[in-house]
């Protein structure tokens, strides 16, 4: 089959380049590396309230860290506070909680009032204030997606290099793109709080002894509903809530759904553009496809469950096979991701990071707007290219340089900077002579005047 002459694909192959980086800038590159991960998705997923004997096992857990959980709870949250009726702090901290419970993990609306008796501090206030941790997550967190939006988008405009970003990253930068999460957690940011406290078992146990039933809005519901599962039909509905065909809800659920697609529409775009010569290293490939299969299953599960109206703040999926198998091609990608980043990661003469082989990787890793000529100095490739010095004065040969005459030295390496628009000076070739007879060396040298 003839290949399609609108796509053109390169991927250098994987190449051993870490080996001169030091303990104390390994420490700097996986603290960078580690940090919009650790923002992003610890900054989702709250404090786990537990409220049932038997702990949540360790696979029961992991999926709450997935990044398409915490896009999903965002989206839940907003929409419930788009159709309360009566947001108080009683409604406010049960929908930021993460209820363990008999039936598993539980988001419903229903936890608002059966979750009640197990309450031991409220928010003050319905909504964030200013100066509260979730405040300073969300600014954190959206500066740094600003940024990375700033950052993809130069990138995909045909520069390999832009503000805080580098197409061909090395292991710092491969968690970069979470940071775009952070913008979709604007959706619910004034909603969002871990100002609240639910009690444990053994405090349960304790109130339990003391009295059995507990008041909630004049519905009387049993403390020990949650640990048996036999929550009564009156305590487990509330008419605080509008239906899912609100208008307004609906509304919501479309536009949630807008920058998720524009998110896909990036992943394509950075592995596949029509007319142009797309070219990778294996970290930036894996890096690309991780991203895409993260955001299609993203779209595609929250689609599905904001068209079918579900409101729990947990996502419904969580503990189904197949949602713990996704959570696991992810965590496998992201270890894969991470090794073969490690392995290819290496110094340039700009002092970024970048997987790059040596031959072209300064020059697409270094050159941006500030900086947009990176002269590659290789005898084989530059020959004409060299330092000039005026260093030593006599060579070997007792032969001295003249007024205004100087050394040429060849030169491997990179020469970064601005070019001037017309030259300072012309010089012209008198002499060649060679640089082993003056620092033991095989390579070529010029003596010049000008």
């Amino acid at each position: 089959m003839a290949e399609d002459p609108r796509y053109s694909f390169l991927i250098y192959p994987i190449a051993y380049q870490s080996s001169q980086i030091s303990f104390t800038e390994w420490i700097s590159l996986l603290t960078l590396c580690l940090a919009p991960l650790i923002a992003h998705i610890a900054a989702g997923v709250p404090q786990p309230s537990f409220l049932y004997e038997r702990p949540p096992r360790w696979h029961e857990r992991i999926s709450l860290y997935n990044p398409t959980s915490i896009l999903w709870r965002y989206a839940a949250i907003a929409d419930r506070r788009i159709r309360t009726k009566r947001w108080d702090n009683k409604v406010f901290a049960a929908t930021n909680a993460l209820f363990w419970t008999s039936r598993g993990w539980d988001g419903s609306e229903e936890m608002v009032n059966l979750s009640s008796p197990y309450c031991t501090h409220l928010p003050e206030h319905n909504r964030i204030t200013l100066f509260s941790r979730e405040s300073v997550k969300t600014l954190i967190i959206t500066l740094q997606g600003t940024q990375a939006v700033v950052a993809l988008g130069t990138a995909l405009g045909g520069k390999p290099t832009s503000d805080g970003f580098v197409t061909f990253m090395g292991v710092d930068m491969i968690f970069f793109p979470l940071a775009l999460i952070g913008l979709v957690r604007l959706f619910c940011a004034f909603w969002l709080t871990d100002d609240f406290a639910y009690t444990s078992l053994s405090s349960a146990a304790s109130v339990e002894n003391a009295s059995t039933t507990a008041k909630i809005d004049d519905t009387r519901v049993s403390i020990d509903s949650l640990l048996d599962g036999s929550a009564t039909e009156s305590g487990s509905k509330d008419d605080r809530f509008l239906p899912t065909s609100f208008w307004w809800s609906k509304v919501f659920r479309v536009l949630f759904l807008i920058p998720l697609l524009g998110l896909w529409v990036v992943c394509v775009l950075f592995i596949l553009q029509p007319g142009r010569a797309m070219v990778f290293t294996v970290t930036s490939f894996l890096v690309a496809l991780f991203y895409l299969i993260f955001i299609s299953a993203s779209i595609m599960i929250c689609g599905y469950y904001l068209a079918l109206g579900h409101t729990s703040t947990v996502i419904p999926c969580i503990g189904s096979f197949w949602y713990d198998s996704y959570t696991g091609l992810l965590i496998g990608m992201a270890l894969v991701i991470f090794v073969v980043a490690c392995v290819e990661t290496r110094h340039t003469a700009c002092g970024k990071w970048t997987s790059l082989p040596y031959s072209v990787g300064d020059y697409s890793t270094c050159a941006d707007s500030r900086m947009p000529h990176v002269i590659g100095m290789d005898p084989n490739s530059l020959p004409g290219f060299g330092l000039a010095t005026t260093k030593p004065s006599r060579d070997q040969h007792n032969e001295t340089l003249g007024h205004g005459e100087f050394w040429v030295y060849n030169f491997t390496g990179n020469c970064l900077g601005l070019v001037g628009k017309t030259p300072v000076k012309l010089a012209s070739t008198r002499e060649v002579v060679k640089l082993g007879d003056i620092e033991g060396d095989n390579a070529d040298s010029y003596k010049l005047w000008y």
